[in-house]
């Protein structure tokens, strides 16, 4: 096991959240004249690939919780970039999809995603060496136990 670290410059959990945090800016800067968030461009990409899905679907693949991905989904909604539906024969269920108007951002969005890997300045694989550990991180600490470290 590795100790905690004294200085934030040695930290992973400092690192990971400096260097998520140092790529959703750049996201931000880069997606500013479409009005989308990084969040945002997630959920579309998830509806490009699918085409229709489930608000629970996205959450799951996001890791994000429900209450998260219904905001979101309002936000991209109110910008005409999706719409929701409910199928024929259960009023429950909700489907969600792309609009037309998301087209101009699909399309753009090569040019956002190339600055991004330009910005990471990393070789494939070393980008596929990360991705691994990232995810093998994510899935630790998601698993990981949550004991009660107050004193009674």
């Amino acid at each position: 096991m590795t100790p905690p670290s004294a200085t934030l410059e040695d930290s992973v959990c400092f690192a990971v959240y400096s260097a998520a945090q140092a790529t959703v800016q750049l996201y931000r800067d880069l997606l500013a004249p479409w009005g989308v968030t990084y969040q945002q461009l997630l959920v579309l990409g998830i509806l490009w690939r699918e085409e229709s899905t489930s608000p629970s679907r996205i959450a799951a693949e996001l890791h994000l919780d429900a209450s998260t991905i219904t905001g979101i989904l309002n936000r991209l909604e109110a910008a005409g970039l999706i719409e929701r539906s409910r199928p024929a024969g259960d009023r429950r269920a909700v489907a969600v999809a792309a609009t037309e108007a998301s087209a101009e951002l699909r399309a753009s969005v090569h040019q956002v995603l190339g600055c991004v890997a330009d910005a990471m300045n990393l070789d494939p694989d070393a980008a596929r060496s990360l991705i691994g550990t990232l995810h093998d991180l994510r899935d630790n600490m998601a698993g990981a136990d949550r004991p009660s470290l107050r004193s009674a």
